[in-house]
């Protein structure tokens, strides 16, 4: 058995080595010579590289470390009698999750996680009791009367850290990401052991910041009302593991609430036996619960009114940061840290340090991520005037940035990289020789949130060393970067495979799409090769393509995924260029609760109206109108089965499966109210004709224009002769076709 006072986790494939069996350590908690520290030989701490070692562990305090090294000093040799009964095994974890039920749209969420499965009172029985607690608070509030329920769900999680939350985010399916959140990790300690610091961090940069000042404003708000002897103190993103939740791709903005921090260094108890309950104020909690539990319920009650509040809030916020050009306390450039750092940042001195142009773009960026997440809120009004308010926060904000650094795009050296998996690898859990390029890097974690698939490696450098405050070479990056996309997490697409706007717009020309033409487009960006930019640049060259005085619909169906349709929020599942496509500020989306039509162009009002009204395939439909008014269709990576024009055809014959008021479907109306409309009765078994039959058909006549658009096969035709074609398939079949409507149980059939 080998004593040392050193953390025995970088050292256990030395410790076989030599021979040992096990390791005894006295590795000393600051402050707490009784207490032991927790030092955990299990996944997640060890290191790959450490990992073969099969060695018993053992922690000592360093007052019975010194004890055992007294007798070690008299006797020479000691001999220590071990009972150890420990094995490996293949388990799993617990994740308890809890809801708030919203009233309005109960699928859509507002997260907290407060991680389970450590010792401590404070880490972490303080953040799961304080779940219960706001879920009793709420739920009482709204049995009693005195509050409403709210319009989203609030949902409690409770896992084995960050491997029981994004294993839970990445299998468990659902709609759309939660709106936003909260992790709840060391709260409600004694004043006097955290120095009276209730600790606000930001969520991680390159996510929606807006949250952090609604945070801040209801803690601040809160405070007066209990006394905690707590005072609020704010600061850049830290890395808990936790909350990198905030992933702006696959998670949602994250800030931290915590009583870890001390004025200097963290709270002595940290991660050892002596984080008890005794370090732990009731008063403390019941301001973390009643602040957090504000938070939570603001977030998910918003509506309209309040995201367009926070947007022109948030635009005042940035444009002060802008015009007074430099690093002040308000302007959140303050590196991101990890959770262990000893000291938390200094506030700047105001007016110390000018905005670089660098920075200023940066403040940008952040500030339209915000205002575009800030729309995920809407309900109810008038799409257009909103969106227009959206533009406006975002235009006043550029033209006073009036950045100078343009982004560089493809060159011939620099590749785009851009994500291909969830989240990021875990150092402890990827094979040494990738892990230590990656650590050589000097990069965080994280640094692979801001491959969008639009900047190059120079723009990330220039991310991450505002993020960083600190110069970062494109070298790093690079090498990085690569190190990832070893083990699947990004593709690195070089410059020449990057199918530009231009390219796309030259090869719809040659297809057949002229300026003027109405087209419904179905497609598919993962078979269009890589696209510069990606879905919204596919977006830009069809619209081009059409010209000002063409129009451009997309299907914008959720297929009843969506308990309740929110026309100004819910996404398609059409894939990702129609879900940008109808996000788009000029767009318009038709009223259909489970199969909206969205539109841009001359006639996308005239095409959208009554949807829901005439039927979703009627002839005044929109892709009824589209049919009877010499429209085109556009298959982009995808065949004429899915066009869903073939369906006008069926229901014109008339067709006995399809009833368009067959069933019931919520929707939101533009004065904010959910209610029950007639929707789609879709047929219960399979069309005896396939429509595979119609590419053959049209080709065969010459009804059909085909070719490449960018890395696939597409195809135009005319909607009426796809019409004409549907209809000359069935008109012998579905007199005597037996298939029926799936009628809902609630309507009654």
């Amino acid at each position: 058995m080998v004593l040392t006072r050193l953390s025995p986790r970088g050292l256990l494939r030395k410790l076989d080595a030599a021979g040992a069996v096990g390791v005894i350590t006295d590795y000393p908690q600051p402050h707490l010579p009784d207490a032991t520290a927790w030092i955990k030989f299990g996944w997640g701490h060890i290191p790959r590289s450490e990992d073969p070692a099969r060695l018993v562990g053992l922690v000592l305090s360093e007052n019975q470390g010194a004890a055992l090294r007294r007798l070690i000093g008299l006797h020479d040799v000691v001999r220590a009698h071990v009972k150890v009964d420990v094995r490996k095994y293949g388990g799993h974890h617990d994740l308890v999750s809890a809801r708030v039920m919203g009233r309005d749209d109960p699928q859509d969420e507002v997260w907290t996680l407060a991680h389970s499965a450590e010792p401590g009172a404070v880490d972490n029985a303080s953040g799961v009791s304080v779940c219960l607690e706001m879920a009793r608070i709420l739920e009482s509030l709204i049995a009693a009367g005195r509050l409403s329920r709210p319009r989203r769900t609030i949902r409690f999680l409770n896992a084995y850290e960050c491997y029981g939350f994004f294993h839970y985010m990445e299998q468990v399916s659902r709609l759309e990401t939660p709106l936003a959140g909260v992790n709840l990790d060391m709260l409600g300690m004694k004043p006097d052991v955290c120095n009276g610091r209730l600790s606000w961090r930001a969520t991680i940069p390159m996510s929606a910041g807006f949250v952090d000042c609604i945070g801040e404003a209801v803690l601040r708000a809160t405070l007066p009302h209990i006394a905690s002897g707590y005072t609020l103190h704010t600061g850049p993103f830290v890395s808990t593991a936790d909350t990198l939740a905030g992933d702006p791709k696959y998670g949602f903005p994250c800030p931290w609430l915590t009583t870890h921090y001390r004025d200097e260094g963290v709270y002595h108890a940290y991660h050892s036996s002596a984080d008890t309950r005794e370090l732990l104020s009731p008063e403390g909690l019941a301001v973390c619960a009643a602040g957090t539990a504000a938070y939570l319920y603001y977030l998910a009650d918003m509506g309209s009114e309040q995201a367009v509040e926070m947007a022109q809030t948030e635009t005042a916020r940035t444009l002060d940061i802008l015009r007074r050009g430099v690093k002040d306390a308000a302007s959140g450039l303050l590196p991101s840290a990890g959770q262990t750092k000893q000291k938390p940042p200094d506030t700047p001195q105001d007016g110390a340090e000018p905005l670089s142009l660098e920075e200023i773009d940066y403040l940008r960026e952040a500030h339209t991520v915000s205002v575009d997440r800030l729309q995920r809120w809407l309900w109810g009004g008038d799409r257009r005037a909103l969106m227009a308010v959206f533009d406006t926060c975002k235009k006043t904000v550029s033209d006073t940035a009036r950045a100078k650094r343009k982004k560089t795009r493809a060159s011939s050296l620099e590749p785009i990289p851009y994500r291909t998996a969830f989240l990021s690898p875990m150092p402890a859990n990827v094979p040494t020789d990738i892990a230590h390029r990656l650590s050589a890097s000097g990069l965080a974690d994280w640094a692979v949130f801001w491959a969008d698939g639009r900047r190059t490696i120079s723009d990330i450098a220039t991310e991450l060393s505002c993020e960083y405050q600190r110069p970062v070479e494109t070298e790093q990056v690079e090498k990085y970067l690569r190190g990832l996309a070893d083990l699947g997490y990004v593709k690195m697409i070089q410059p020449e495979r990057m199918i530009t706007k231009d390219r796309l717009i030259a090869d719809l020309r040659r297809l057949g799409l002229c300026p003027g033409m109405d087209v419904m487009v179905h497609s598919s960006l993962s078979v269009l090769g890589p696209v510069l930019g990606g879905a919204e640049t596919v977006v830009d060259a069809l619209l081009e393509a059409a010209g000002p005085s063409g129009t451009v619909l997309m299907p914008s169906f959720h297929h009843r995924v969506a308990q309740v349709f929110n026309p100004m929020t819910t996404p398609t599942i059409n894939g990702a260029i129609p879900d940008v496509f109808w996000r788009r500020s000029e767009a318009v989306r038709s009223d259909h609760p489970t199969h909206a039509v969205a539109a841009i162009g001359p006639r996308a009002e005239w095409y959208c109206e009554n949807h829901a009204e005439t039927g979703i395939w009627s002839p005044e439909s929109p892709i009824g109108k589209l049919i009877h008014h010499d429209g085109y269709l556009l298959a982009l990576g995808v065949t004429h089965h899915t066009t869903t024009t073939y369906h006008v055809a069926e229901v014109s014959i008339p067709c006995g499966c399809i009833d368009p008021f067959g069933n019931m479907h919520k929707i939101v109306g533009n004065d904010g109210v959910v209610r029950e409309v007639k929707s789609l009765a879709f047929r219960a078994g399979e069309c005896p004709v396939p429509p595979v039959r119609l590419h053959d058909t049209l080709r065969a006549t010459g009804q059909e224009r085909y070719g490449r658009i960018g890395d696939t096969e597409a195809s135009l035709v005319k909607g009426i002769d796809l019409w004409n074609t549907r209809r000359a398939h069935l008109k012998d079949v579905c007199p005597s076709c037996t298939v029926r409507p799936n009628y809902a149980k609630a309507v009654g059939r």
